[in-house]
């Protein structure tokens, strides 16, 4: 008897300590880490999302930001092409990793888009990301929070900052493209925010 109760005692401690392993999901390479699922406030109602990868940003080996993705839970999202055209509630959360300009990036996601999309195509929407963007400083540590509004188009928040709305779909489309895309910025980080679909 005493043995059953420490097998079944052991059992539970293993699933227990399995289902913490599960929740937080940690980026390679930093200390951020993301929940495994989470929940947005759309149109009056909270919608939860499922983590369907993370990865990180790099540029000339310099750890940029760490990068989380969620997509509506539920979703028939199966591809990396699914996820950057699904209509449905996603979100990209970004968590800094060293300070940048906002001019920097600005520009920066400005010349993702245009990867696979060149001019005239999304000017204004574009415009409006870059003056969002270009008048402020993110810090080491701050987050800035990327999420498809469905038929509705983008929404970013520079966390405890300020919030924009780009009323078009396409334009976040052509967002989840910059890191899903045929034209993306490295095929680790696509994998990365795909690893869990």
């Amino acid at each position: 008897m005493r043995n059953s109760l420490v097998l079944a005692s052991a059992v539970v401690v293993l699933g227990m300590s399995w289902l913490a392993a599960a929740d937080p999901v940690s980026v390679p390479g930093c200390s951020t880490s993301y929940p495994s699922t989470t929940e947005v406030a759309l149109g009056g109602k909270t919608v939860k999302l499922a983590l369907t990868g993370t990865a990180m940003r790099t540029k000339l080996i310099v750890n940029v930001y760490a990068i989380g993705s969620y997509v509506e839970e539920g979703a028939k999202v199966r591809t990396a092409e699914d996820l950057a055209t699904a209509d449905c509630a996603k979100r990209l959360h970004l968590v800094m990793q060293r300070t940048v300009d906002g001019k920097d990036i600005a520009l920066a996601f400005s010349s993702a888009v245009r990867m696979n999309y060149s001019e005239p195509a999304f000017n204004d929407e574009i415009q409006m990301l870059k003056q969002y963007l270009q008048n402020t400083t993110v810090e080491k540590g701050d987050q800035i929070y990327l999420t498809h509004v469905p038929g509705v188009g983008l929404e970013c928040n520079l966390a405890g900052k300020t919030t924009l709305t780009i009323k078009n779909p396409r334009f976040s489309q052509a967002v989840w493209e910059i890191y899903l895309g045929k034209h993306n910025l490295g095929d680790s980080i696509k994998r990365g925010l795909t690893s869990r679909l």
